[in-house]
């Protein structure tokens, strides 16, 4: 089924990403996602991340940018699904510092935005502490302090961080309906990454109970990027295909 070209409506800058991932049965995530998406799964796992960054120069393509008034930390709880044979990503929560960002992305793109006070600080030329408390009665939080190294290289097709990060569709759902929104950048280009600290409940909040080994971790530098609108996933026909 051919579809019309997307427009973007945001155009943004992602910096100083932090990817943390845990392996976890897919089946322990089913409860929690909506059909008919799909749980995408590498080498028969599921996979959630917690991403801790900054959003920078967040306007309408139409805007010119206005320097540090839309610049804010963010982070999200995620997990990677498939509609039909599209793959993207289903967002648990997204904290971000930032009033108006958080209302406009609850009630245009339809996800599961709080309010929270946040602080990202580099701390010499390689090193990140992170924090972010929700605002709302539950006080959900999390604390990171990691370090980067090495330089920056492309995800190879294949591998896990591939997987993980090379996705471009975003899947959310509202009154019965899955909802898609799309975004354009560079190819992602990560290098290592070591936690010094890591304390958190986002994933608790989320009803998400995290495995007791060790995350993986890696960084990313960021780029500039292009966001779509929100728009209703095409139906399935009566064959099941989208």
């Amino acid at each position: 089924m051919s579809e019309r070209a997307w427009r973007p409506v945001l155009s943004m800058r992602w910096r100083r990403l932090l990817f943390v991932h845990w392996r976890v049965p897919p089946q322990a995530l089913r409860p929690l996602i909506p059909e008919p998406l799909q749980i995408d799964t590498f080498q028969g796992a599921a996979w959630v991340g917690f991403v801790p960054f900054v959003m920078e120069s967040v306007r309408p393509v139409w805007l010119p940018p206005v320097p540090k008034l839309f610049d804010f930390p963010e982070a999200n709880v995620r997990t990677y699904v498939r509609y039909g044979e599209q793959r993207g990503v289903w967002f648990f929560s997204l904290d971000a510092a930032h009033r108006l960002a958080v209302w406009s992305a609850r009630r245009f793109w339809k996800l599961p935005y709080f309010q929270a006070r946040m602080r990202c600080q580099l701390i010499g030329p390689n090193e990140v502490a992170y924090e972010t408390v929700r605002r709302d009665r539950s006080r959900a939080f999390a604390r990171v302090r990691y370090r980067f190294e090495g330089e920056p290289r492309e995800t190879e097709p294949g591998t896990l961080e591939h997987f993980l990060v090379e996705r471009y569709t975003l899947f959310t759902a509202h009154r019965g309906r899955i909802y898609r929104g799309e975004v354009a950048h560079l190819p992602y280009a990560t290098q290592p990454a070591t936690l010094l600290e890591l304390e958190q409940n986002l994933t608790d909040a989320a009803g998400i109970a995290l495995p007791a080994e060790l995350p993986i971790v890696f960084y990313a530098p960021g780029f500039g990027v292009l966001a779509s609108a929100l728009r209703p996933a095409p139906i399935a026909n009566a064959t099941g295909r989208i």
